[in-house]
């Protein structure tokens, strides 16, 4: 169980009537939870990467996304596996990359040994791997309507200017001015547990979390009070929760100001199922 899934049970227990009663969404808890840990940036985020499908001009982040590092147009070309591909053909991903789709062409070791510029995509399997090879990446152009606040001050796309097609970050959603195609990104996220969902980093002296429990307690009684669902004294709790998370947000605050971005992460050994890496070999000129 992830550190999120933990802390979401924990506030259920101490508003046990409430969720004995049916009257914690726990989907609203997890929403609240990740925009509170993104409101603190880069200082809680590590480089991730991973591709972005463009429906109808529109594609939606990853949960975790906190900044753009950088985005790359490709079109899926080809790819290889290893292994029994029945084994394969079991992974979600595997399935919506080629058993669903015409896009992608089976290939042999020529995809291992192109040496034009692609992103190569690599799916470990248990008992086996696949590779897609992505073609023709370029950087691509930044809109004007993109969000600042998601993208990262050394991001690559900003120095990008005669790219014909270009992205603009809104919200949760990547609004393109081309209909359809697929985009890498490098970019800086929170934490994933073994499922690869967005997880809780974790700090010396978990006053991120403890921010977090606080700021859960205060929206849930927010919530009851506004829905005129409060029992007897949750006013006053309210009163008390919001203090708190007043206190833990600046506890947390600080704590992080002394912490490198690499150290706020415990080393997990991951056994992943399927985990996902990349290599990318593309122009910046």
């Amino acid at each position: 169980m992830s550190r999120l899934d933990e802390l979401i049970l924990e506030v259920k227990s101490k508003l046990k009537k409430y969720d004995e009663a049916g009257l914690l969404d726990e989907i609203s808890m997890r929403r609240d939870a990740l925009k509170a840990l993104k409101r603190f940036g880069n200082s809680i985020g590590t480089m991730t990467e991973g591709t972005v499908e463009i429906v109808d001009g529109i594609g939606y982040l990853p949960d975790n996304f906190i900044s753009l590092y950088m985005a790359i147009l490709c079109e899926p070309h080809a790819y290889t596996y290893t292994g029994e591909i029945d084994a394969l053909q079991t992974s979600y991903f595997y399935k919506e990359r080629v058993i669903e789709s015409s896009t992608w062409n089976e290939c042999e070791s020529c995809c291992q040994s192109k040496t034009e510029n692609v992103i190569r995509e690599n799916l470990y399997f248990n008992g086996g791997s696949a590779q897609f090879v992505y073609k023709n990446p370029t950087l691509l152009k930044l809109g004007r309507s993109f969000e600042k606040s998601k993208m990262h001050l050394r991001c690559r796309n900003r120095v990008v200017k005669d790219n014909p097609n270009e992205i603009s970050i809104i919200g949760s959603k990547i609004q393109a001015n081309f209909n359809s195609g697929h985009i890498y990104l490098q970019y800086y996220g929170l934490p994933t547990d073994e499922d690869g969902q967005p997880d809780i980093p974790e700090t010396f002296n978990g006053e991120l979390e403890t921010y977090l429990e606080y700021h859960l307690l205060r929206r849930c009684a927010e919530d009851l009070l506004a829905n005129s669902d409060a029992m007897a004294g949750l006013a006053s709790l309210y009163t008390v929760y919001k203090q708190e998370e007043v206190s833990a947000r600046d506890n947390a605050s600080n704590e992080l100001k002394m912490l490198s971005p690499s150290s706020i992460y415990k080393v997990k050994a991951l056994n992943r199922l399927e985990s996902l890496q990349y290599q990318i070999i593309v122009p910046w000129h």
